[in-house]
């Protein structure tokens, strides 16, 4: 939407605005007018809760800005709670009833007469108020007698409510201070309000404080003892299970496994070279019995070396080891007669298949064969026992690793343990901290004193921002109401919204208060709107002479769209300028025409039988108008079409006739969006005008109209955008 349009909505509507803001600004005036007027106390608090002068017992506390605001607003809401309050309404109504000589409050005969209902008797009162005082509890409304006094301390002005309006608490920006202010009628109901609601905050403070640290302390101590006792039965079990650390047993047990596993290896092949050489020799006395031979071959004595080999060895690392692992002369030596005992057990092997040798005798012989069998029981008990110790270290391993894995886990328990004790033991001693050096330090810094004079009026503040409250609200109402307003308005918004060819503008006219011959008859330079309305139809009258036709059809896509008022502005324009217009009402289903200019209506009755027609016939059935040079044939009116009304002869055939008598005929079309009637007419008009309300919204029938006046291919002139507002002709 347009700003130029907008701002001068705003000047139209201006009376509308003024009036308005007056209003407003008379009614803020009558509303303050028995204000009474106020005095302002003040008092301030410090909290202690930036400043460091005071003793500390946690040095490593940080200075964080957003804690300090939120520790601020829960002081303020602490201040403004319902328990400090109600403290300090009743002692300021104990003050008035203890001295009524000196009483804040003096009652109005209304309200005196309000208490009397009320069956109150001052001492009972103040015995109550007292005893709710020093006990700090609050009056129950669930009591009749209490609800009594609650309502009695309603009259005085000193419940909740009254004072929660007249009080301020707030913290002066970027100190350490409280600011707390009271404003009343009586200056010294303001000092005293001031004064006794910070001793109230002081004293409700001091009693949670010391509430919350007793309850504090007792139940850390009770927490503390248990995780005590938690954690000293974790280190009893720990202490119970003991011994030797098993990570260094398990590597203890793994160098023993492999030593034995290498001892069991040498057995397994002196096992094997014994069980060779023993086959040599069985198979060797077998020999010399089958040839009674005196010799035989004596088996290899490669097994005795073998022996000889492995014992060395052993004794080579046995010594390596008792000298802490470290001579790397003993290691070579060991490595030198691992690998020579190695290559004499496969030599062995890869002769087990030759024949003894050797001159040995059969006794020699029978001497071997028991050695070697001696040796074979042997290394096999020897392979029995080492695989029985390994087995045994392996077991011992597994042991040491399930062993591991529970004490890790007894350990987490117990650091876990020394964790929460540690915590909890932390607390405790903050809250001992606590209760020796309290975190804030409140105290009172500035007492309030009753104010000389009283505050200056605001009512001049009141009073513009009621004016200027009302104006905004009058402006933003009237631009939204422009903004939902969809209507056309303005040829540039007619342009935006309508792709057809504007004709001609004609402003809005009010034709109660006359009628159109006084507008083109006189020359009233003071009637603006009359004079534009005239100008513009003179425009319009040179666009209708420019376009060379004679037979007009004006119709519009919506009723009441003002055609009967452009055809008899036009025919009143023509007529100045001695041009002769015929007007042929053609809207049935509306002849307003024919009713202004009491025509006679012949239109539907006429016929010219075998085309018998001439001007003398048709002027019978014309009429003539209060307008000079302008004639009319009226109609009938009714709910049927020109098809349907109209006979193969009728009057519109001859209208190229009718324009050898007149300069122009102006035929008026039903609207489009409702009949059919328009287009019925078309084919007797020359070219067609559309009217368009300023007021119309544009709507899914007025596009369908709108496409079928585009597409009448240069029978269509242009659209005479009606009803616009003066003021907005130019927009």
């Amino acid at each position: 939407m347009d700003l130029i349009y907008l701002i001068k909505s705003l000047l139209r509507k201006k009376w509308l605005i003024i009036i308005s803001t007056i209003l407003a600004v008379l009614l803020a005036f009558v509303l303050t007018i028995n204000e009474k007027r106020l005095y302002r106390s003040v008092a301030q608090l410090a909290t202690g809760f930036t400043t460091t002068d005071q003793v500390k017992l946690k040095t490593d506390e940080g200075f964080n800005i957003y804690e300090i605001d939120v520790k601020f607003n829960n002081v303020t809401e602490a201040f403004r709670s319902s328990k400090v309050l109600s403290m300090l309404s009743y002692s300021v109504m104990l003050h008035d009833l203890e001295t009524p000589s000196k009483a804040f409050r003096k009652l109005t005969a209304e309200e005196k007469e309000k208490e009397g209902k009320l069956r109150l008797s001052a001492p009972a009162v103040i015995t109550v108020l007292k005893e709710k005082y020093s006990s700090e509890t609050l009056l129950s409304s669930y009591n009749p007698e209490e609800r009594k006094i609650l309502e009695l301390i309603k009259l005085y002005k000193y419940d909740l409510e009254s004072i929660k309006k007249m009080l301020f608490v707030g913290r002066v920006q970027r100190t350490d201070y409280l600011d707390v202010e009271y404003n009343s009628s009586n200056p010294e109901l303001s000092a005293y309000m001031v004064n006794q609601g910070c001793a109230e905050f002081l004293r409700n403070n001091e009693s949670s404080r010391t509430q919350q640290n007793s309850q504090s302390i007792e139940t850390l101590a009770k927490l503390s003892e248990q995780k005590k006792e938690v954690l000293d039965g974790k280190i009893q079990q720990l202490r119970l299970k003991g011994g030797v650390d098993v990570s260094v047993e398990s590597t203890s047990k793994l160098t023993q496994v492999s030593t034995f596993e290498v001892k069991l290896s040498d057995e397994k092949t002196l096992l094997n070279s014994s069980q060779l050489g023993l086959a040599d020799v069985v198979r060797a006395i077998g020999e010399m019995d089958r040839t009674n031979a005196a010799t035989v071959a004596a088996p290899s004595t490669a097994s005795a070396d073998l022996i000889r080999i492995r014992n060395e060895r052993d004794a080579a690392f046995q010594e390596y080891q008792n000298k802490g692992s470290n001579d790397k002369e003993l290691f070579n030596k060991y490595q030198r007669l691992k690998t020579e005992y190695q290559n004499k057990a496969a030599s062995m092997n890869s002769a087990g298949s030759a024949p003894a040798s050797g001159g040995l005798t059969r006794a020699q012989l029978q001497q071997k064969k028991s050695e070697l069998e001696i040796q074979i029981k042997t290394s096999q008990q020897n392979i029995y026992d080492l695989e029985r110790k390994i087995a045994s270290l392996n077991a011992g391993v597994y042991s040491a690793a399930s062993r591991n894995a529970d004490n890790m886990a007894m350990q987490k328990e117990l650091d876990l343990a020394q964790s929460e004790y540690e915590n909890v033991k932390s607390r405790y001693d903050a809250a001992m901290n606590n209760k020796v050096a309290p975190m804030d330090d409140f105290r009172q810094i500035l007492f309030g004193q009753p104010a000389v004079e009283p505050e200056p009026s605001k009512r001049l503040i009141i009073l513009g921002l009621a004016g200027m409250t009302m104006f905004v609200f009058c402006c933003i109402a009237i631009i939204f109401l422009e903004y939902i307003d969809v209507s056309i308005k303005t040829p540039s918004q007619y342009l935006k919204i309508i792709d057809l060819k504007q004709l001609s503008v004609i402003n809005k006219l009010n034709l109660k208060k006359g009628n159109l011959n006084d507008i083109f008859d006189s020359a009233d330079q003071k009637n603006k709107a009359s004079n534009t309305f005239r100008e513009h139809i003179r425009k319009l009258r040179y666009e209708i002479e420019k376009s060379g036709h004679k037979i007009f059809l004006i119709t519009s896509a919506r009723p009441q769209e003002g055609k009967s008022t452009i055809i008899k502005a036009l025919s009143h324009s023509f007529s100045v300028s001695k041009k002769k217009v015929l007007i042929i009402d053609t809207n049935f289903p509306n002849n307003t025409l024919t009713k202004e200019f009491e025509a006679a209506e012949n239109l539907e009755g006429f016929s010219a039988p075998d085309n018998n027609v001439s001007m003398e016939k048709l002027r019978k059935i014309i009429s003539k108008t209060s307008i000079e040079h302008v004639d009319i044939i009226g109609s009938k009116g009714g709910d049927y079409t020109p098809a349907e009304v109209l006979g193969e002869n009728n009057v519109l055939n001859y209208l190229p006739l009718l324009t050898t008598e007149y300069d122009f005929i102006f035929m008026e079309g039903p609207a489009l969006n409702n009949r059919a009637d328009s287009k019925e007419l078309l084919r007797y008009a020359d070219t067609v005008i559309s009217v368009v309300s300023a007021r119309s919204t544009i709507k899914q029938t007025d596009k369908e109209t709108i496409a079928f006046l585009q597409g009448l291919n240069g029978k269509y002139t242009g659209a005479i955008l009606n009803y616009v507002e003066l003021e907005n002709i130019d927009l």
